[in-house]
């Protein structure tokens, strides 16, 4: 496959992360969490970390399965220049995140990374380490296990 088609694969696949991603997090973050876990947070450490444990596992259940999903299938699909199209992909993402949903919700062009803590960084990273491990694990050209098989 040449590298030009591998980007429009990456571009794509990000705005449907993007896409399919903030609306399973709408379901994701209406799960009820009991009262005594950020009691137990307040009482014995401090009580944003329990919001940044939450936003992380979050941000796991969701971003990052479609992630590990998306990379793995990205992976055998492009064959070259894994790290590449995983960075494409996730600027897509963001892309979407940024711009794409403003014009699907009918809201304002805003900055995904506006606000934000290096607290509350974190969580955000967990999308392009899954997205960035799984292409890296499924392409065959970079991965001395697939090599050997």
């Amino acid at each position: 496959m040449n590298q030009s088609k591998a980007i429009v694969i990456s571009i794509l696949s990000g705005l449907i992360i993007g896409l399919i991603g903030v609306h399973l997090m709408g379901y994701v973050a209406a799960i009820a969490i009991p009262k005594a876990y950020f009691l137990w947070f307040k009482e014995n450490l401090f009580a944003e970390l329990a919001m940044v444990i939450l936003r992380i596992v979050e941000q796991f259940m969701v971003f990052g399965l479609l992630a590990l999903i998306t990379g793995s299938v990205l992976g055998k699909i492009t064959r070259s220049h894994w790290f590449v199209n995983s960075i494409i992909c996730y600027f897509s993402v963001l892309l979407y995140f940024s711009v794409g949903s403003a014009f699907v919700y009918g809201g304002s062009i805003s900055n995904p990374f506006a606000g934000f803590s290096m607290l509350y960084f974190l969580p955000s990273l967990v999308l392009p380490a899954c997205l960035i491990a799984a292409t890296y694990m499924a392409s065959p050209r970079d991965n001395k296990i697939n090599k050997d098989a």
